[in-house]
């Protein structure tokens, strides 16, 4: 059973516009849909999702992405916790806070982070294409 994270953009693209992962993060995606692994969605993601809906910048709000989340055992949303928030404090190479805090949810899941942002390489597994 595979574990990992999903980062924003991965999450909103594999439930919005698939055609733009990359080969191993919609093998990711696609494993944990048909019930052979999970997909946490650290709680920060809801949020960044809101605030780039709220720019215009994507289609989908908050509210619709929890609801399509909540309809599928795939995916488990993370709130933020002590851990996280320990692991947080040890990033300090990540500036982007809403990237250090995903960064803190997979490691503290210990699952592989799936994005295709560069900046966590440092830091943890990262799976793309």
């Amino acid at each position: 059973m595979i574990s990992f994270v999903a980062d924003t953009h991965a999450l909103y693209w594999q439930l919005s516009e698939p055609h733009r992962l990359g080969r191993a993060a919609r093998r990711a995606f696609n494993a944990a849909e048909s019930g052979q692994g999970v997909c946490h969605v650290p709680a920060i993601v809801l949020i960044e999702i809101s605030l780039l809906h709220e720019r215009g910048r994507v289609g989908l709000g908050a509210t619709q992405v929890a609801e399509m989340l909540a309809s599928h055992s795939a995916y488990a949303v993370l709130p933020i916790d002590i851990q996280q928030c320990l692991e947080f404090a040890a990033l300090i190479g990540i500036k982007d806070p809403m990237d250090r805090l995903i960064a803190a949810a997979a490691r503290v899941t210990k699952g592989r982070l799936v994005s295709s942002d560069g900046v966590f390489d440092d830091y943890l597994d990262r799976v793309w294409e």
